[in-house]
């Protein structure tokens, strides 16, 4: 079945003219395997062809009669009145922030997607006046919630050390509390940080193993009743098979996903040019040449929600997990 959706969806995506493979990706709902292998099949097929940085049907391709296009002003939900010349400030800030390290699996957002994020919180009257963990954060959303002068209590946990001077440093300059803990979420969480704030933030690496151990940490930083989380997860990556699993995986922990904002956050590609770590495995699997640099932001997660429902039942807090 996935194989003709997938078909069908390249094909329409080009009946109103070439496009890039990076375009293509972009509006592709499923996995980055999948698309390579639907790519590759209708390339078979002489189905499509490929043009220089351009993918087209050779094929006559009759388009849809009615298109579902995602729309401009509700796509992720809420908006942050009032946040512009936050916003801005942020833009600025962030301009130093670290570059991303690969081998930490980083990549961080747009902006504009920070906001984005911190504005749902905002809608569940979970920012102001509350204390915030977050698990990794080479997206600066901590400093974005740093920023408002709502949390009673920012907490970043992130292996990685030039984040911490970055934050420590511009909390200096900009007189904002943001408190940095340096730690390997493959380590126990320090007892000090078990059951102590409201609201946890995290970006998990997809692998299961990565996943587990990212969520385990955020969980287990969660006050026992009352407490929710925000995470994000892909399509791209996570098959369905792992959403299932994930399911599974929070309702044991008393914890029920109230919202999965689809396409909620979008990662600059462009401007990393052929440095983005996803798109390496795409062009591997090809059966055909393409080497052009993306043309669009085409990776993107949802952005999922939790809360908890009567007291949770945290994972073992105190072993060490594998990545």
């Amino acid at each position: 079945m996935r194989s003709s959706c997938g078909e069908r969806k390249v094909l329409e995506e080009l009946a109103g003219g070439r496009k890039t493979l990076w375009e293509l990706l972009a509006s592709y709902p499923w996995s980055m395997e999948d698309f390579a292998r639907t790519l590759n099949r209708l390339h078979r097929q002489g189905k499509i062809s490929v043009e220089g940085e351009f993918i087209r049907a050779v094929v006559p391709v009759r388009g849809r009669s009615l298109r579902s296009l995602r729309c401009p002003g509700c796509g992720r939900g809420t908006v942050l009145e009032g946040h512009r010349e936050l916003e801005r400030r942020f833009r600025e800030l962030a301009k130093d922030r670290p570059r991303p390290e690969l081998g930490f699996s980083q990549g961080y957002m747009r902006e504009e997607d920070v906001w984005a994020r911190v504005a749902l919180m905002h809608h569940y009257e979970e920012v102001e006046g509350k204390s915030i963990v977050l698990v990794g954060d080479d997206d600066l959303v901590g400093l974005a919630l740093a920023l408002t002068g709502l949390p009673e209590r920012v907490t970043v946990l992130d292996i990685d050390r030039r984040l911490g001077e970055f934050l420590e440093e511009v909390g200096r300059r900009e007189g904002l509390e943001v408190e940095f803990v340096e730690y390997d979420v493959r380590d126990p969480l320090p007892r000090e940080l078990r059951g102590r704030f409201e609201v946890f933030v995290t970006d998990p690496p997809e692998e299961q193993r990565g996943l587990r151990a990212f969520l385990c940490r955020a969980v287990c930083a969660l006050r026992p009743s009352g407490s929710s989380g925000y995470f994000g997860l892909t399509s791209l990556e996570s098959p369905p098979e792992r959403w299932l699993w994930l399911q599974r995986w929070l309702s044991r922990r008393n914890l029920v996903l109230t919202d999965i904002l689809r396409d909620h956050s979008f990662y600059p590609t462009r401007e990393y040019g052929m440095g983005f770590p996803y798109e390496e495995p795409v062009l591997r699997r090809l059966e055909f040449e393409y080497r052009a640099p993306p043309s669009v932001d085409w990776y993107r997660s949802a952005f999922l929600r939790v809360t908890a429902v009567g007291r949770i039942r945290p994972p073992a807090c105190g072993a060490r997990l594998p990545l």
